[in-house]
C-alpha cells in the first residue's frame, strides 16, 4: 500500500489570486475530497491507490477536478450577478480548457469560458464575464462596446493589464504530482 508521504505533493496550487499550500491526509470515508481551510488546499483522500503512479494521478484528478468545479460555479454565479444587475439574456455557459482565449461569446448567445480563471483574482474573473457579456450587445470590439465595458466595469484596464502580464503562466500551468 503506497503512503502519502511516499510522493511529492506540489507545494501550492493558485486560486483567486493567491498560492494556496496542499495538504494531503488519508481519510476514512468511502469518497475523497477537496476543501479550502486555514488558508491551504486540503485534501483527504479516501483508499489509497497500490502505487506511488496511481495516487499522483488520484491527486491530481481530484485537484483538477475541484478548481473545474470551482471555476464552474465562480463563472456562473458572476453571469447571473451581471445578468440581474445589467438585464441582458444569454443561451448558454460553457466552461471550457482553452489555451488561448479567457472567453467567447458566440452570436447565439453561448458564453464561453476557461476553467483557468478560477486561478486569477475575482477582478480578473469579473472582468473577462464583463467582456464577453458586453458582446451580447456588440459582437465587435467597437467603441461602444468599449464604453459598455467601461460602464459595467471601471478598473477593467487594471484587470486587462493583468492578464497580459500573467495570462500566459496560468494558460501553461499544469499540476504535476511525483
Amino acid at each position: 500500500m503506497t503512503k502519502l508521504s511516499d510522493i511529492s505533493l506540489p507545494q501550492a496550487v493558485p486560486f483567486r489570486g493567491v498560492m494556496l499550500p496542499v495538504l494531503a491526509t488519508p481519510t476514512p470515508f468511502s469518497f475523497s475530497r477537496v476543501t479550502v481551510r486555514n488558508n491551504a488546499l486540503q485534501l483527504a483522500l479516501s483508499s489509497l491507490p497500490r502505487d506511488n503512479r496511481e495516487l499522483a494521478g488520484h491527486i491530481v484528478a481530484q485537484i483538477d477536478g475541484w478548481l473545474r468545479a470551482q471555476a464552474r460555479r465562480a463563472l456562473c454565479e458572476e453571469v447571473e450577478r451581471q445578468k440581474q444587475q445589467y438585464g441582458f439574456s444569454y443561451n448558454s455557459v460553457a466552461i471550457k480548457d482553452t489555451r488561448s482565449r479567457w472567453g467567447s461569446c458566440s452570436g447565439k448567445g453561448n458564453l464561453n469560458f476557461s476553467w483557468r480563471l478560477i486561478m486569477a483574482p475575482d477582478e480578473v474573473l469579473n472582468y473577462v464575464v464583463t467582456h464577453e457579456t458586453a458582446h451580447l450587445s456588440h459582437l465587435n470590439h467597437s467603441s461602444d462596446f468599449w464604453n459598455l465595458v467601461r460602464e459595467r466595469c471601471p478598473g477593467f484596464r487594471k484587470a486587462k493589464s493583468w492578464l497580459q502580464s500573467n495570462g500566459a503562466s496560468l494558460m501553461n500551468w499544469k499540476l504535476s504530482v511525483r
